[in-house]
């Protein structure tokens, strides 16, 4: 339900205001965002993959512009969580900062994060502080993404934000790193219980979750996708 109200409105405002931009979607986002990238992808104007994906897809397409050394304005629509933007930001900056001191065509790059009008909050101009050019443009800022009651999942599409995905952070990750090795078995109480219990199959609930990343890293090798379909014949006694 979440998903189907943030994608149908921004989607429609895609299809109609940024129909000639590149699209990019990341696995998880909505159905009909999803499916409007796959046909981008098509037309070699678009790419559903990983965030790496993304990044990379994004790259090439500006370092193709720098190459060809004309005038050049590139949109990128980013279907993805909100904290891919800086990431993407930086590595777009860093490629134009690396022919800024060379005498070559201006080339204008775009970045456009679509979001629900219901899942934007409003903020007071003069709220930041940081004594830096970037803080003289977030003064300029009236909306950021994130719904106004704060970050988390929401009816109206609050998922764009996502506080779960923040908590895997650099810092985190490196608490975990100087556990190991874990001779004393620390790190044990940590892990989820719930993971052992077994479906009805006999499937544990921790194979079930992996098959649909194992699709996800199949779909990115393999242009083709088969579905097979199969009938099962039950006899009832």
């Amino acid at each position: 339900m979440v998903h189907d109200m943030f994608g149908h409105e921004v989607v429609g405002k895609i299809k109609e205001q940024y129909c000639d931009a590149f699209l990019t979607a990341h696995f998880e986002v909505p159905g009909e965002m999803f499916s409007l990238a796959m046909e981008a992808k098509r037309r070699a104007m678009g790419v559903v993959g990983s965030t790496q994906n993304i990044l990379d897809f994004i790259k090439d397409h500006v370092m193709g512009a720098l190459d060809r050394n004309v005038d050049e304005h590139l949109q990128f629509v980013l279907g993805t969580e909100s904290g891919m933007i800086t990431s993407i930001v930086a590595a777009v900056q860093e490629l134009l900062h690396l022919y800024s001191s060379q005498e070559r065509a201006n080339i204008e790059v775009e970045i456009v994060f679509p979001v629900s009008s219901d899942a934007i909050s409003k903020t007071s101009n003069g709220s930041h502080h940081v004594g830096s050019s970037m803080a003289t443009d977030l003064n300029s800022l009236t909306i950021v993404p994130g719904v106004s009651s704060g970050e988390g999942c929401s009816i109206h599409g609050g998922c764009a934000s996502c506080p779960y995905m923040k908590m895997n952070t650099l810092g985190s990750l490196l608490k975990v790193c100087h556990q190991l090795p874990d001779k004393n078995n620390k790190l044990s109480v940590y892990q989820a219980n719930r993971i052992n219990v077994r479906t009805p199959l006999g499937k544990s609930v921790a194979e079930v979750g992996c098959e649909p990343i194992l699709h996800m890293r199949h779909f990115q090798v393999s242009p083709i996708v088969l579905l097979y379909i199969f009938t099962l014949d039950v006899q009832l006694s």
